[in-house]
């Protein structure tokens, strides 16, 4: 957190900047500049001072809640100490402990959220300081008065970006603290699982989330109150949170990752929680309905994924369903394109696929003869790879731009994922590419053979 004086630095010049113009034209340049500077100076320091409060404030809570008692150490008003918090609490099980620290570290899930609610604010000042700055040059008589004006416009602007610009840092910094805490033998592609939710809620998408998870569950999925449904990667309990009423008795949650378990059972997240691999899970044949994920399926591991799936097939009841959620659209898109790519190398000598950006993926397009010798090898491809392969050929045979959703890499990754429970066994029961589908989230809902 000592850190924060990077980005703010720069920012204290910007505003120093703004306040100059603010201040009277006819005051002597000298005073000006020195006011503006000691003005920009206060205002940098006092949002900085304001975040690490803030940062703090977010940590203490969550210490807080865990049972620590805990005092800061170190200044928060010097702009380049260090301020730290020291958690205190009865000694117990070492491990639990070190577990209940590291939740400590990683908690803040209001990141980000002042920084969105002020970019409104900093289009607008934007707006109006392009159009007050071609009335100051068509006008110059107006110049005194409309000058003020500009610079207050600017300094709204500046304090919306630089709020920004601080949060983002400050996130990475938090990033960086949950993923110290996280184990480096988890099977999952890791995040800290509390920026995942505190990203949905800054997104505006959670009460659309609920919409989809209960058409898709009790619709498409066909569960019911006592339905027996196991979660695998629950995270710190996120879905369960979200769930129809109903379902929740019912409701079993399997996580791998010690932080999010611990997470899950101390904030009441969940009625059964089962610290668990997706790849061994000790529960008996045919013992659930169904065995649902929200973005668990393709954040694993291909060789862990290519275990997972036998898994489920075993835990399901005959005709029982296996739902996979989805709502974060960018996710994963590197991982297809480099599938995608590898593929045509090896079958063309060339990579026509590409990222767009970090939310679209973009397609060359290639001639008819490329696209049937993709066809060809594709059911040439090893188990762990033929869902992606097969998934290429499918989008350049219908044409990659016939469906725009063929540029997102939720749609996509959902696309594959619907092949490989395909391939598994599974029979494909209803999915996120039918006529009129308007949700916010991609999912497959396979069924196991009666």
């Amino acid at each position: 957190m000592s850190r924060l004086w990077l980005p703010a630095a720069p920012a204290a010049l910007l505003f120093s900047g703004a306040f100059y113009l603010m201040l009277p034209l006819a005051a002597p340049a000298a005073y000006k500049a020195a006011a503006a500077l000691l003005l920009g100076l206060a205002a940098a320091l006092a949002m900085l001072v304001r975040h690490k409060f803030g940062h703090l404030r977010r940590h203490e809570l969550e210490a807080l809640c865990l049972g620590f008692s805990c005092r800061v150490s170190g200044s928060l008003w010097n702009p380049f100490g260090r301020a730290e918090l020291v958690l205190e609490k009865a000694a117990g099980d070492p491990e639990e402990d070190r577990l209940l620290c590291g939740l400590v570290r990683m908690s803040g899930p209001d990141y980000g959220a002042a920084g969105h609610q002020l970019a409104g604010a900093g289009s607008w000042a934007a707006i109006c300081a392009a159009c007050i700055a071609p009335a100051m040059g068509a006008l110059p008589y107006l110049k005194p008065a409309l000058l003020p004006l500009f610079s207050m416009a600017a300094l709204v602007f500046l304090l919306a970006a630089a709020e920004t610009a601080l949060e983002k840092f400050e996130q990475g910094l938090a990033a960086g603290e949950g993923n110290s805490s996280m184990r480096e033998d988890s099977c999952y592609q890791q995040w800290n699982f509390l920026s995942l939710e505190a990203k949905r809620k800054r997104m505006g998408r959670i009460g659309r989330m609920e919409a989809d998870i209960r058409r898709i569950l009790l619709g498409e999925a066909g569960l019911a109150a006592g339905s027996s449904v196991l979660e695998l990667g629950a995270g710190g309990g996120f879905l369960w949170r979200h769930l129809p009423e109903e379902l929740k008795p019912g409701w079993t949650q399997a996580e791998k990752d010690p932080y999010a378990a611990l997470y899950a059972r101390r904030h009441g997240y969940g009625a059964r929680f089962c610290a668990a691999d997706v790849k061994s899970l000790p529960f008996e044949d045919a013992s659930f309905d169904a065995v649902a994920g929200l973005e668990c399926f393709d954040s694993l591991k291909l060789e862990d994924f290519a275990l997972a799936l036998p898994e489920a097939m075993r835990l399901l009841k005959p005709g029982g369903r296996l739902v996979h959620l989805k709502d974060f659209p960018d996710w994963p898109g590197e991982r297809l394109v480099d599938m995608f790519n590898a593929f045509a190398m090896r079958v063309l000598g060339l990579k026509p696929v590409c990222r767009k950006g970090l939310t679209r993926i973009k397609y060359q397009d290639l001639p008819a003869q490329d696209v049937t010798a993709l066809i060809a090898a594709a059911g040439k491809e090893g188990p762990l790879v033929r869902a992606h392969a097969r998934v290429l050929c499918e989008i350049y045979s219908a044409g990659p731009g016939s469906d725009p959703r063929f540029s997102v890499p939720m749609f996509v990754s959902a696309l594959v994922l619907r092949e490989a429970f395909r391939a598994a066994g599974f029979e494909i029961a209803a999915d996120c590419f039918g006529a009129g589908e308007t949700g916010v989230m991609a999912y497959v809902v396979a069924r196991k053979p009666a």
